[in-house]
């Protein structure tokens, strides 16, 4: 054991709850230390009766196993230490998280736990503890190599949620290969396969095709979600995919109006022109939003007619207090990476019952220090992540230009 790196011992819940915890905390220089007590566990874990936590045990024992030669592995399930330093606090037992705890006392160690009772024993021995250095992040869908078994499941009996998604999550299936097998989603009740549609409209015509998988799930949460959260880079199709299905559903006579909420924040470093003369309307035109509908639309005098035809309806975001969307109504919230929590909140308040929203943006485009430190549009995908009318998906290609990818590097 290299005495120079910090040490942690990794609790068995960590491992579950992400086997990239083990990479991430290599890369980070520390000592990764495994208690017999959490490879018992594991092994006991990985035929549970729940598929989901047998699976995840499956899986953490593959990453401990990839990464055994990294890993110091303590075959001491001896208590006596933590005895010892606090005899009036815990009686002689051998549960595994004692065993655990004494084992990061013995290795002057850390735990990496996310289990409260852990942290509370390891608190009264001065253990410090470690929590989510690595914790999965949620896009709005996951990506499983499943076994054949897994795969036999997902289709024979498919109101077991093998993989544990939250509500309306999409699950990319590879094979044991991680060959692209299919697509499914977890609705709360059962998985279902995500069918590839293309959209059209009487002005994009039938230019609605997805170019990858992400967008498939795009279309499929913009179309049956009742709200729909997008993120992606600049280029990867958010605003051009909720603008089309926008018009799409107005055109079939679903939905009446489009609002569009917008904040129009000066882009980060650049300089701004100064005062805007014109109504609202006008206003807005020379901003960010008439930037986006021009360059979709492709012609000012095609925006200008849906917006005096009532078809679409900018409003700025200072204005929406008080107004309400309606049941015949879409809301739009464009590049919601510009907004607080406070200011998203007052904005989704609007909503009624039966109408439909679109949340596009990009966590990286922030214009301001403000929004990077509270952030309405990772507050709104942490809060609504599982709930029954919500769906979320983060695309992950750059479709505009070469050009556009290459600078998303920068």
């Amino acid at each position: 054991m290299d005495d120079n790196k910090r040490k942690v011992v990794v609790d068995t819940c960590a491992v579950m709850n992400d086997n990239s915890v083990i990479d991430n905390l290599l890369k980070e220089n520390y000592q990764v230390i495994f208690n017999i007590a959490t490879i018992e566990e594991l092994d006991n874990l990985k035929t549970n009766k729940d598929y989901s936590k047998a699976r995840q045990a499956r899986q953490a024992i593959k990453a401990i196993e990839r990464n055994k030669s990294n890993i110091t592995f303590d075959f001491n399930k001896d208590i006596s230490e933590k005895i010892k330093q606090s005899p009036e606090t815990y009686c002689l037992n051998t549960m595994n998280d004692d065993i655990i705890v004494t084992c990061a006392c013995r290795n002057s160690a850390s735990i990496l736990t996310y289990d409260f009772n852990v942290k509370i024993k390891a608190e009264i021995l001065g253990i410090s503890t470690l929590e989510c250095i690595s914790e999965k992040k949620y896009l709005g869908y996951d990506t499983v190599n499943a076994t054949d078994e897994e795969m036999a499941s997902i289709y024979e009996n498919p109101n077991e949620n093998i993989f544990g998604c939250l509500a309306n999550q999409y699950l990319i299936i590879n094979n044991s290969n991680g060959d692209y097998c299919d697509m499914v989603k977890w609705d709360g009740e059962k998985y279902s396969t995500v069918a590839s549609k293309n959209i059209k409209t009487m002005f994009f015509g039938d230019k609605m095709k997805a170019k990858d998988v992400y967008q498939r799930m795009a279309i499929d949460s913009l179309m049956n979600n009742t709200i729909t959260c997008i993120t992606g880079k600049a280029g990867s199709g958010k605003s051009l995919l909720s603008l089309m299905i926008a018009m799409h559903l107005i055109e079939t006579g679903k939905y009446e109006r489009l609002v569009i909420l917008f904040n129009p924040c000066p882009v980060r470093g650049a300089s701004e022109l100064g005062y805007y003369t014109g109504s609202v309307v006008e206003k807005a035109m020379q901003s960010n939003i008439g930037n986006i509908l021009i360059t979709k639309f492709g012609d000012r005098y095609i925006v200008d007619n849906y917006i005096s035809s009532g078809k679409i309806k900018l409003v700025p975001m200072a204005d929406c207090r008080g107004m309400e969307i309606t049941d015949n109504e879409m809301l739009w919230i464009t590049e919601a990476e510009n907004t607080t929590t406070d200011l998203i909140k007052i904005c989704l308040s609007r909503v009624s019952s039966g109408a439909k929203v679109f949340i596009e943006g990009d966590f990286k485009q922030t214009d301001s220090q403000t929004y990077e430190s509270n952030n309405g549009l990772r507050r709104v995908v942490e809060t609504f992540a599982g709930e029954e009318v919500f769906g979320y998906v983060d695309l992950q290609n750059v479709w505009r230009s070469k050009i556009a990818e290459i600078a998303d590097r920068l």
